[in-house]
């Protein structure tokens, strides 16, 4: 209600700016921020597709390379040499060294065209045979004994005959060089299928370089390959990102097949998009910083920003234009209108007649002129009419005249002992004396006091002395001035209404006193009283009192009545004190 009000109250021209600018802001913003947020979407759904194909592309080069590897190893797990090799157990020296050459030839053909394998390992209880394509040193003479006490021997054995990737943490058989990733396979007999030795290769992780090097991540971020919780292959430069604090490898790893979210990793939000392959469980990963493609969001909403605002500025420069052009005549209007209420001249004004503000504003001038015309016009009849009367009662009541001859009336009634008539005479040759105050209608709280008690003389005698007058005035306050002829007619009513109609006789009581700014009179009377509703016929006199002080003291000072029927009237009198 009170936003309503002030938009009451402000100028037609603020309003229509203000209009304009909300008619065309809103759907600014509502187109602003529907493309900011279509963009958005769009740069997402473009960087997960990429990513997700990415990340499609790379498990069919890491299932191509599995494959790969399971078809080295059901190679050799189908030669008669290595079987032979392995479940020989006679002591035929010569047998076991053509046996183990076979063996070594087909392991060097194999390795000769992978160069990504390092090094392979078959062996079993009786002999075992290792070829490398490196100088590398082993960590053990005998490495079957050493992996058959290894947790992941277990594993392999469980398997059936299944292969399995293992981190080389697990099984370092090479000294010195941590950065292998192993394949290891249990190798039964053909005919009785027993376990008959194992097959480790030795794959070098940076074979996944090889493979991922013309395939680039088009948001800038980095891939993982996880087995189990732990990270067999990065391609990442940012060294706090092969920092990854274990837990959140854990939450990584632990992630759905496929998708991506937004987790913080290391204290910094990624976008991780990851998928599995289905054949050695491995997770690929991508992690994009979430600043790389929040640049580019924070790029299109300043865009977006900027467009808006220029929009903006656009739009509340036309509405000002526009607003100008439409209020310019009724600013003029509202001036003139101004002017005609002080009636101050209006000169040189002129409304051009294009619209209907111009026709109102001329026919505006145009009255206004007539009414001023008019008005000036009757303002010089009344001063004459005026002027006449005044001149005429000056000529039959001259009041040096009535004075003097009011005195001469005294000296009259004194040389005859008419005492009554003498002090008549005199008290109201002094009223006419007071009244006149030489001509200035502002007397002093003393001359007004001293003006009643002549006419309460006068009255006293004329009522052969049917009230009593009590006068207590606060002392200090006779040199005070104030506006004439107020008390007098309080008095009069007091005298007539009041005291007149009553059996006995009766007491008038005048007060006066100050407070504060404030001059209080009371004039109270044990008459007859009355009630209130029915002011009849002193409430004439009393409105002409009301009317003079408001004019003169302002509209919240005036007069007040407190009467009861058969007890008396107290009317109280409050005026301000002037300087």
């Amino acid at each position: 209600m009170k936003i309503n009000r002030l938009f009451l109250s402000i100028s037609i021209r603020s309003k229509i700016i203000i209009l304009s600018i909300a008619c065309s802001l809103l759907p600014l913003v509502l187109i602003a921020s529907l493309t900011f947020v279509y963009l958005s979407k769009v740069i997402e759904n473009k960087m997960s597709d990429t990513t997700s194909n990415l990340l499609s592309s790379i498990n069919w080069n890491i299932q191509t390379f599995v494959n790969d590897v399971e078809a080295i190893s059901k190679l050799m797990l189908s030669s008669r040499d290595v079987q032979t090799f392995l479940s020989y157990d006679k002591h035929n020296f010569k047998e076991i060294y053509d046996l183990q050459n076979a063996t070594r030839s087909l392991i060097v053909n194999i390795s000769n065209n992978k160069s990504y394998i390092r090094y392979v390992y078959v062996g079993s209880e009786q002999r075992e045979l290792i070829v490398t394509n490196q100088w590398d040193r082993f960590s053990y003479d005998n490495i079957y004994q050493a992996v058959s006490r290894s947790k992941w021997y277990e594993q392999v054995s469980s398997r059936g005959g299944r292969g399995l990737w293992l981190n080389s943490d697990e099984v370092r058989l090479v000294k010195d060089k941590p950065n292998l990733l192993l394949y290891g396979k249990q190798f039964n007999n053909l005919d009785t299928l027993e376990p008959i030795g194992m097959l480790i290769i030795s794959i070098d992780r940076r074979v996944f370089d090889e493979m991922f090097k013309n395939i680039s991540n088009a948001e800038k971020g980095d891939l993982m390959i996880l087995e189990q919780n732990k990270i067999i292959y990065s391609n990442s430069h940012n060294n706090d990102l092969k920092k990854i604090p274990q837990k959140d490898l854990n939450q990584i790893y632990d992630l759905p097949e496929q998708g991506n979210r937004i987790e913080s990793i290391g204290g910094e939000r990624y976008v991780i998009t990851f998928e599995t392959n289905p054949v050695t469980r491995w997770k690929v990963v991508s992690m994009i910083p979430y600043s790389s493609i929040n640049s580019e969001i924070i790029l299109i909403r300043n865009v977006t920003l900027s467009l808006t605002l220029v929009a903006f500025l656009l739009a509340a420069y036309g509405a000002y234009l526009i607003s100008k052009r439409i209020t310019k005549q009724l600013t003029l209007l509202t001036s003139v209108a101004r002017k005609a209420a002080k009636r101050d001249e209006i000169e040189g004004i002129l409304f051009e007649e294009e619209d209907e503000i111009g026709k109102i504003g001329n026919q505006f001038l145009r009255t206004f002129r007539t009414n001023t015309e008019l008005s000036d016009k009757l303002i010089e009849a009344k001063l004459k009419e005026k002027e006449a009367e005044l001149h005429a009662l000056q000529s039959q009541i001259n009041p040096h005249f009535l004075y003097n001859t009011l005195n001469s009336i005294y000296l009259m009634a004194e040389r005859i002992s008419a005492k009554n008539i003498s002090k008549m005479v005199m008290s109201l040759s002094n009223i006419f004396k007071l009244s006149l105050n030489n001509g200035d209608y502002i007397t002093t709280v003393g001359n007004e006091i001293e003006q009643v008690k002549n006419y309460l003389e006068i009255q006293n005698i004329r009522y052969k002395g049917k009230f009593e007058v009590i006068i207590d005035l606060e002392p200090g306050i006779e040199q005070l001035r104030m506006l004439k002829l107020l008390i007098q007619p309080l008095v009069e009513n007091a005298i007539f209404h009041g005291i007149e109609l009553k059996e006995d006789k009766g007491t008038i009581v005048i007060r006066g006193r100050r407070e504060g700014a404030t001059l209080i009179f009371e004039v109270e009377d044990d008459g007859v009283g009355f009630d209130p509703v029915d002011m009849q016929p002193r409430g004439y006199a009393l409105r002409n009192i009301q009317e003079r002080i408001q004019l003169h003291y302002g509209q919240d000072r005036g007069i007040g009545i407190d009467s009861i029927p058969g007890a008396g009237t107290k009317v109280t009198l409050e005026i301000g004190i002037m300087d």
